[in-house]
């Protein structure tokens, strides 16, 4: 009968044992119970063996006083017994420790004892039989501790296996003990100072010449820093992967000839396309995304790619894709291929980003734009008729009144001459005005412009106030003009200064129509500044400027007959010649409107010599 049991044993140990006793008993032999003894000290334990050699030396003393009282040596036979039995137990109690130590350290060789982590060594039936020095000393226990531990056949060593991992550990224990493959198994085991680390355990069955199973040999790795760094590689990997699948914008990556194998969820959301189920991975052929973009783009589409596949060059290209409800959607694609140290391609990470809203919105401005543009060409159009028409309004005007004089003149009894032919050079003058009108419209069209030529300020003003000497007579303005004689010449088209001086006055003319007729005044100044420029100054005695600073954009006006674009041509006139035009309130009322241009350049050089001659 084969023992393969620690109970077994020990109740076989112990039935002998009792046997033993009874035998001792029934042949009055006290020597019979050292086998009684033994049995105690080898299944019990050593602690207990003392109390039985002293259990025993009692009843051996009953045994040979009772039945030979007084009988000669039964003194020296119990002595002798005592100390046998006391010999016993300690031959015993040295065999047993002395034995597990050389089991541990000794008897399992330098292999087991060298080897790095922990090792071990199980029986057939798969009871712990020995631990390495290194097992021992991770889990904190004495050689003594373990032995009473492996004495034991409830598989105690599971105490030092965490206990989430028990029932896992053991269902793969038991199905190798049933069918003798190896064990691999991963599960937390629970160091000295109470803290669990992941370890490894793999173990292997040994076998006799027979192919009998004897035994199982293993080894615990550590793996607790690779499962931490698994573990944080794996939520790095999360996050990776979702923040491709939720960044805004589809991605998809190729393999180095081109043919996707990976789509991002936005990707699939979006074009409706799941290529890990339609394909395996990295056979999806091209040519099945291709046929996502619109008929009219997939020969440009394929040929651009292929062209940029073959090169290995990075690409951008627009085409419209189709969404998966089948709308056409205009995408922007951008492709980059990653490569190795020697430069070869490992793969190519694409880009798609919707900009159908976008190329939708251009078109939009597009049309707008050109629907804007046409708007402003007729709006130009029509400034520029207004203002053609307003400039020739005032020469045609002066032509119409200057010859209905002509005519009174001549009609005159007896018909005065003299007159008349001032009137005559004054219809001429302003016939003349009104050609320079078209000419200069002439000039804008070809794009060619006027010479400038030297001018004197005071000289057109002085023109202008007797061309509107009548308009002045007939309105009761009062005309005060405070000319500098030293004026500088200044650099300017005769007939467009002419024209600004007349807008200004005529506007200051109009603006006095509410006044009294006793306060109606209108002065002009010209002067001479230091910055090397000329002013005329224009002030009338009127109520003022509602807002000084849009008089001069084109069709603004306070008149209820206005057309808003005499101040606005004098402005640009101004602007034309590199002065410069304002007009404010005075706080005695009115408002003055003054506007500067640069001095002639020679008369500059003698104001210049003057200055600095004194």
């Amino acid at each position: 009968m084969e023992l393969t049991s620690t109970k077994q044993r020990r109740a076989v140990a112990l039935a002998i044992g009792a046997a033993s006793v009874l035998l001792a008993l029934l042949a009055n032999e006290p020597y019979v119970l050292l086998v009684a003894v033994a049995v105690i000290c080898v299944c019990i334990g050593w602690e207990a063996g003392l109390l039985a050699v002293a259990a025993a030396g009692l009843l051996s003393s009953v045994i040979l006083f009772s039945l030979q009282a007084g009988a000669a040596g039964g003194g020296v036979r119990l002595v002798v017994f005592v100390v046998a039995a006391l010999a016993l137990w300690l031959v015993i109690k040295i065999f047993r420790t002395t034995s597990f130590y050389d089991r541990v350290y000794h008897a399992t060789g330098r292999s087991l004892a060298d080897i790095p982590g922990l090792g071990w060594s199980a029986s057939a039936d798969g009871r712990l039989r020995l631990l390495n020095p290194a097992a021992l000393e991770y889990v904190g226990v004495t050689a003594d501790e373990m032995r009473r531990i492996m004495d034991d056949d409830d598989y105690h060593w599971t105490q030092f296996v965490h206990p989430d991992d028990v029932e896992t550990s053991m269902a793969r224990w038991r199905h190798s003990l049933q069918t003798g493959e190896p064990v691999i198994d991963e599960h937390r085991v629970r160091r000295f100072d109470g803290t669990y680390r992941w370890f490894r355990d793999t173990g292997i069955a040994s076998r006799d010449d027979h192919g009998r199973l004897t035994g199982w040999y293993g080894h615990t790795a550590d793996i607790d820093d690779q499962k931490k760094a698994e573990a944080a590689l794996g939520e790095r990997e999360r996050e990776l992967r979702l923040l491709v699948d939720t960044v805004p914008t589809m991605i998809w990556l190729m393999t180095p000839a081109g043919l996707p194998y990976y789509f991002n969820k936005r990707f699939v959301d979006w074009a409706g396309i799941d290529s890990a189920k339609e394909q395996p991975r990295g056979t999806r052929q091209f040519a099945s995304h291709v046929g996502l973009f619109h008929p009219d783009d997939r020969a440009a589409v394929k040929a651009v790619f292929e062209k940029s596949f073959a090169r290995g060059e990075p690409l951008q290209h627009k085409g419209r894709l189709c969404r998966k409800d089948g709308e056409y959607r205009w995408i922007d694609s951008r492709f980059e291929p990653l490569r190795d140290e020697d430069g070869t391609i490992l793969r190519w990470y694409g880009v798609n980003f919707d900009i159908d809203d976008e190329v939708r919105a251009q078109e939009s401005l597009r049309l707008a734009d050109e629907r804007l543009a046409r708007a402003l060409r007729a709006a130009s159009l029509s400034e520029l008729s207004v203002s053609i028409a307003h400039e020739l309004n005032q020469p045609l005007q002066a032509v119409v009144a200057n010859t209905g004089a002509f005519q009174r003149w001549l009609s005159a009894d007896p018909p005065n001459f003299n007159h008349a032919s001032r009137v005559a050079e004054k219809i001429i003058r302003s016939a003349d005005a009104a050609a320079q009108v078209i000419t200069r419209i002439r000039a804008l069209f070809s794009k060619t412009e006027a010479e400038p030529n030297a001018i004197d300020l005071n000289a057109v003003i002085r023109e202008v106030c007797e061309l509107l000497s009548d308009r002045l007579a007939s309105s009761s303005v009062k005309l005060d003009l405070q000319l500098d004689p030293s004026l500088p010449a200044t650099a300017a088209d005769h007939v467009q200064m002419e024209q600004v001086v007349l807008n200004i006055v005529r506007n200051g003319i109009e603006a006095m129509q509410d006044v009294n007729v006793g306060a109606r005044s209108l002065r002009i100044v010209s002067r001479c500044r230091h910055d090397e420029t000329v002013e005329v100054e224009v002030k009338d005695s009127g109520r003022g400027l509602t807002d000084p600073k849009r008089i001069f954009e084109a069709f603004y006006t306070t008149k209820p007959d206005g057309m808003g674009m005499g101040l606005a041509i004098c402005h640009s006139i101004v602007e034309a010649h590199r002065g410069r035009v304002w007009a404010e309130n005075v706080e005695a009322g009115g408002a003055s409107i003054t506007f500067s241009l640069p001095i002639w350049a020679a008369d500059a050089a003698k104001i210049t010599g003057a200055k600095i001659a004194v």
